[in-house]
């Protein structure tokens, strides 16, 4: 889950300083140690996403990077020899979806034109029901 936020924050990063002689940001990794929770906050300032992606980004097949395939279509490339990690759009929302399983939660929240805040909460507590249903 964390691979994942990281991930998602270098490619926004990357993309959005790529032709800039700006001073690259850093990505900020925050680990919070609560009582109930440990919260993991990833910042970026990657640009962010627009409002009107928000509710997209935890649909599976969804994607802001560009599609691997596609991109290795252009290069003229059949197999690159190496996978590509992102655009297929499952990391968001597998993460989401182990981060509840586990008792806990994933929220985004961004700001378009500035970049995004990832928080992932991760349950201490040893209590919490599988949830099958």
């Amino acid at each position: 889950m964390v691979f994942e936020l990281v991930k998602n924050s270098l490619r926004a990063v990357q993309e959005r300083f790529m032709d800039s002689d700006k001073v690259v940001p850093p990505i900020r990794i925050i680990v919070a140690d609560g009582i109930e929770d440990v919260t993991i906050k990833v910042s970026d300032e990657g640009g962010g996403i627009p409002r009107s992606g928000l509710p997209k980004i935890f649909t599976y097949l969804y994607s802001t990077a560009k599609n691997p395939l596609d991109e290795n279509a252009d290069l003229g490339v059949a197999d690159t020899g190496m996978m590509t990690m992102a655009g297929y759009g499952y990391g968001l929302p597998i993460s989401r979806l182990y981060a509840r399983y586990f008792g806990g939660d994933l929220q985004i929240i961004s700001m378009e034109g500035y970049g995004t805040d990832a928080y992932l909460h991760l349950s201490r507590l040893g209590d919490s029901q599988e949830p099958l249903s």
